[in-house]
């Protein structure tokens, strides 16, 4: 058990990236992050934001580590799956914001993430993705969900 960070940590340079308002009120929402690692920013979702956390790591370790690190947050859950399979075993439009910030888009092919992403996140929903763009620099991207075409 280690105490929750204060907040989410976008970049490889502490304290920069988006302002925290980015996401909106995540009380009570379903927030997944895809590529969870060690778990500190999945922590802070559930502690911090009262967002019902699921990190997803194909890594089983990484997967047990959240569980040491962070299983006493009340709100958060991990499951050890593939990210675009884990996605496309929800229900459609159930998820409120997904996250990847150096997560599950910087190791696999995105393809399949996005799709599944598209599909289980509600009309408004947000897909938040941080990339490596240079050995200093850091890319950080958030897209809304459009709801579907009309007839």
């Amino acid at each position: 058990m280690v105490a929750v960070h204060p907040e989410l940590e976008w970049t490889r340079q502490p304290g920069t990236g988006p302002p925290p308002g980015i996401l909106g009120n995540l009380a009570g929402r379903t927030v997944v992050e895809l590529g969870c690692g060690s778990g500190h920013n999945l922590a802070v979702l559930a502690a911090r934001h009262g967002a019902n956390a699921t990190g997803v790591d194909r890594d089983p370790a990484k997967a047990a580590r959240v569980r040491e690190l962070y299983g006493h947050v009340p709100g958060l859950r991990v499951i050890c799956a593939d990210a675009a399979g884990y996605l496309t075993a929800q229900p459609p439009a159930t998820v409120d914001a997904c996250l990847s910030v150096f997560g599950a888009l910087s190791f696999s092919p995105p393809g399949p993430i996005l799709e599944a992403a598209a599909r289980a996140l509600r009309p408004g929903g947000l897909l938040a993705v941080t990339l490596r763009a240079g050995d200093h620099h850091d890319t950080v991207v958030v897209l809304t969900r459009r709801p579907p075409p009309a007839g």
